[in-house]
């Protein structure tokens, strides 16, 4: 598959885009369905809204992660709940926590420009240029303040895309300068670095459809390049599907094919939910020459939710290998939903 390249406008700015564009720029050439800053707040005409906010610090020696994520979904009844999911890791002592809420969703955290949410696990409020993200778990806590800083992602090219018989609307932005502290332990940790934020909505699948069953990691490497990277069963062909969206250093996207499967290995077996995860990938990108070493620390980093089905891997994860013919690292979250009891294959 030979890769589409487009330029990401730079408002008032000369040909040059050094810098990766401007802070949410769209991209020239083919135009994308969704705006960053417009499609933010929460769409009610679609059942599932989401605002996923992740980030990765180094403090005291120490490499910290955390995410926070909340997702408005129809119940089986069809009435609207509210997810609401954290976690934090010290990559380098291998501790980490997760956990989630589940509430009736009562038309709280709607906003006309931007989103107001408050629950009693965490807070997310505001814009993209201004966002407070607040968390809490038994022992841990986020309280930090985020503004973009990067041209946005729009997954797919346009921002619009098939997955699993869904038409998924997604847009990330890589980069965001974050600021303030996280606990764990009872230790306060003043950080400052960034964070990744991703905001999804979709309609769910229809009745019979097949379960729901993907892989995503938000790749940051540190030649200055962003990956968003899906994996998932093609419903038609019965055939994994990967592909990537890479915004790189200079303000250019490419969506390009990736190696189905994700080189995934190394399954680790949840003793709470009988789940299996690979806990290890070698992603290839052929069109960029990039073979890229994925490994969680640590690897039990399972979210077991109050909904049994809701149950995922969000694990950070160091990233090694070679990009373009060079060496790079970086850093991610790894996303493993519908995971079940079936070994890999």
């Amino acid at each position: 598959m030979t890769p589409r390249k487009f330029r990401n406008a730079v408002a008032g700015a000369s040909s040059s885009t050094e810098k990766g564009g401007s802070p949410l720029s769209t991209p020239d050439g083919i135009a994308p369905f969704i705006n960053a800053k417009a499609d933010l707040p929460m769409k009610q005409d679609f059942a599932v809204n989401s605002w996923f906010a992740i980030g990765h610090f180094q403090a005291e020696g120490h490499l910290l992660d955390y995410l926070y994520h909340v997702m408005i979904f129809p119940s089986p009844d069809g009435k609207p709940i509210l997810q609401s999911v954290v976690s934090i890791t010290d990559e380098t002592t291998g501790w980490f926590q997760g956990t989630d809420i589940i509430l009736p969703f009562k038309e709280n955290g709607a906003s006309k420009f931007g989103i107001d949410f408050a629950v009693p696990n965490g807070e997310m409020r505001g814009t993209l240029d201004d966002l407070t993200v607040k968390a809490s778990l038994p022992d841990g806590a986020v309280n930090l303040h985020l503004q973009a800083t990067s041209s946005t992602i729009y997954n797919g090219g346009t921002g619009v895309f098939p997955l699993l018989t869904m038409t998924i609307h997604q847009y990330s932005v890589p980069r965001l300068a974050s600021k303030g502290t996280i606990t764990i332990k009872g230790k306060t940790y003043s950080v400052d670095g960034v964070s990744w934020f991703d905001r999804q909505w979709q309609n769910p699948p229809a009745a019979g459809a097949p379960p729901l069953k993907w892989s995503w990691m938000d790749l940051n490497l540190d030649n200055g390049d962003a990956v968003s990277l899906w994996s998932a069963m093609d419903p038609d062909t019965s055939k994994q599907r990967a592909w990537a969206t890479v915004l790189h250093k200079d303000g250019t996207q490419t969506i390009t094919a990736i190696d189905p499967g994700l080189g995934a290995s190394d399954e680790w077996v949840s003793e709470k939910s009988g789940n299996r995860y690979p806990t290890h990938w070698t992603v290839r990108i052929p069109s960029l020459r990039a073979v890229l070493d994925v490994k969680p620390s640590p690897r039990e980093q399972e979210i077991i939710s109050h909904i049994p089905a809701m149950t995922k891997y969000e694990g950070a994860s160091a990233v090694t290998g070679t990009y373009n013919g060079k060496p790079v690292k970086g850093h991610c979250y790894v996303e493993l939903v519908g995971f079940g009891s079936d070994p890999l294959t």
